[in-house]
C-alpha cells in the first residue's frame, strides 16, 4: 500500500488527510506550526479575545467540504453580510457602502469594455472608469497586494474564483434596482481555528499529525523528507502545502520560482471594553484605499460571533501591508491601527487587549506570467513525487479560500493515486 507525506496541517493538508484516511491509507501529516489550520487557524491572547489570522468567510461550493462542517459539530452562526468601503478616511461621513461601483450617481463616459487588457489596471479603469480606478480600485489593491496594478493580471477577478461570472459586480447607479435581500455567510463558531481542530478530531486518523515538525530536505530520487530533528521519512506520495518556492528549494530548483511573488502582512487585532460605536456597530468588514490609513481592511470579528470577545467587549482585526524595500513590524502598526479607528469612534482608552503577528505570506500575488510558472513548477515537483498545493503551495489566490483549499487536497490524494482530474487548483471558475 502507499505511503503519504503530507506537509501542512492547513486547510489543504487536512483535506489530504481525511481523504487518505477515508481510503485507509498510511499516512503522516507534518506542520513547523504549533496548531492545526495554517491560515484558518485562530489565535485566543492572554485577555480572552479570539483572533483569526485572516478576515475569513466560510463559503462552499462542494458537498465534500460541506459533509466535513457538518462532521465537525461545531456551531455555526449565519452573519448578515454588511462590508463598506471607507474611501478617505478622514471620519464616518466618507464611509461608502459596497460594492462602491454600485453607489454612483451617474455613470461613468470614459468606458472602454472592449478594450485591450494587459493588466489588472487595464481592467479595472476600463470597465469601471478612471474615477472609479483612481480613488478605489488603484490604491486599495496596491495596499492588498503590496504590487502595481501594470504587475498583476486580470484573470483571476475577471473570471472569478470559483464561478461562472465575474468576481466583481458591474457598474450600476444607486437606487437604479431594488435593493437586494441582506446576504447571510456561515461563520463557526469560536473562530474558523474552531472548525479545523473539530474537523481533525472527528474525520482524521488519531495520531497521524507531529506539530512543531518541519520539513528542511527532500531527496528526490529516493523520495525520502529530512526533517528538522534529523530524523527522515520515506513517502511514495507527497501533498505538500509549504510554499512552493520552498518545495523548488528542497529539490534544488529554487530558480524555478522567479516570477512569484507573495504580499507580507502585519495582523493587528485590538479588544475594546464596552460597545462598538455606531460607524463599526452594524459593520462585517471595511475596505480602506486611503494610503493615510495603514490597514486595507478591518474585520469587525466580534460581529462574526460575539465569543470571539466576550460579553461587554468587541474585537476588530485589521490587515496592513508590509512593502517590500520599507523598515517595519507588527508591534509599530499597532499604535497607527488604534489613531487610525479612533477616527471611526473607537475610544482609545478602551482598548484592553493588542494582538500583533507578523505573517510573512499573506496572499500569493497573481502576477503576470504567473500559471507558466506554476505549470513547470509543478511539472519539477511531481518529478519528485510532490503534489504542490494549497494557499502558497499552489500559489493560485483564486483557488485559495478553505473550501478549495480543502478540496484541493482530497483532489491531490485521488490525482496521486489514480490520475483524477485536480479541476479545483486549476479551473476554480467552473464551480460555482
Amino acid at each position: 500500500m502507499p505511503t503519504f507525506l503530507v506537509i501542512g496541517a492547513g486547510t489543504t493538508g487536512i483535506g489530504a488527510a481525511v481523504r487518505l484516511t477515508e481510503l485507509g491509507i498510511d499516512h503522516l501529516v507534518v506542520d513547523a506550526g504549533d496548531q492545526i489550520g495554517g491560515m484558518s487557524a485562530s489565535v485566543t491572547d492572554g485577555q480572552g479575545f479570539t483572533w483569526d489570522l485572516g478576515g475569513h468567510v466560510l463559503h462552499s461550493h462542494f458537498p465534500e467540504f460541506d459533509q466535513a462542517v457538518r462532521a465537525s459539530g461545531v456551531g455555526i452562526n449565519q452573519v448578515t453580510r454588511n462590508g463598506w468601503v471607507w474611501l478617505t478616511g478622514d471620519g464616518p461621513q466618507s464611509l461608502v457602502p459596497t460594492p462602491i461601483q454600485q453607489q454612483l450617481t451617474e455613470l461613468p463616459t470614459d468606458l472602454r469594455p472592449d478594450a485591450p487588457v494587459r493588466n489588472l489596471a487595464d481592467y479595472y479603469r476600463n470597465h469601471f472608469g478612471s474615477w472609479l480606478h483612481d480613488r478605489f480600485f488603484e490604491p486599495y489593491n496596491r495596499k492588498m497586494w503590496t504590487a502595481p496594478l501594470d504587475q498583476i493580471d486580470h484573470t483571476w477577478t475577471s473570471l472569478r474564483s470559483g464561478s461562472l461570472t465575474p468576481n466583481v459586480p458591474r457598474l450600476a447607479l444607486a437606487g437604479s434596482a431594488a435593493p437586494a435581500p441582506a446576504e447571510a455567510f456561515p461563520y463557526p463558531q469560536g473562530g474558523t481555528g474552531a472548525l479545523w481542530r473539530a474537523v481533525q478530531d472527528a474525520l482524521m486518523k488519531p495520531g497521524s499529525v507531529r506539530l512543531n515538525t518541519a520539513v528542511v530536505g527532500v531527496d528526490a530520487a529516493s523520495r525520502v523528507a529530512t526533517l528538522d530533528d534529523g530524523s527522515t521519512v520515506r513517502y511514495d506520495h507527497c501533498v505538500s502545502t509549504a510554499p512552493i518556492t520552498t518545495a523548488l528549494n528542497w529539490v534544488g530548483q529554487g530558480r524555478q520560482a522567479a516570477g512569484l511573488r507573495a504580499s507580507r502582512v502585519h495582523a493587528i487585532g485590538l479588544g475594546y471594553r464596552g460597545e462598538p460605536p455606531p460607524a463599526l456597530a452594524d459593520k462585517t468588514w471595511l475596505y480602506c484605499p486611503d494610503e493615510r490609513v495603514p490597514w486595507y481592511r478591518a474585520t469587525m470579528l466580534s460581529n462574526y460571533d460575539p465569543g470571539n470577545a466576550g460579553p461587554g467587549r468587541w474585537n476588530v482585526l485589521c490587515e496592513v501591508p508590509s512593502f517590500p524595500g520599507r523598515a517595519d513590524s507588527a508591534q509599530a502598526s499597532v499604535q497607527a491601527v488604534q489613531t487610525s479607528l479612533a477616527a471611526l469612534g473607537a475610544d482609545p482608552s478602551s482598548v484592553v487587549s493588542r494582538f500583533a503577528r507578523t505573517i510573512p505570506f499573506g496572499y500569493p500575488v497573481p502576477t503576470l506570467g504567473r500559471d507558466e510558472v506554476l505549470r513547470a513548477a509543478d511539472a519539477t515537483l511531481r518529478g519528485a513525487g510532490i503534489h504542490s498545493r494549497g494557499r502558497f503551495g499552489g500559489w493560485r489566490y483564486e483557488s485559495s479560500n478553505q473550501d478549495y483549499g480543502y478540496l484541493q487536497g482530497r483532489q491531490a490524494v485521488d490525482n496521486a493515486l489514480t490520475g483524477a482530474a485536480e479541476d479545483v487548483y486549476w479551473y476554480p471558475e467552473r464551480f460555482s
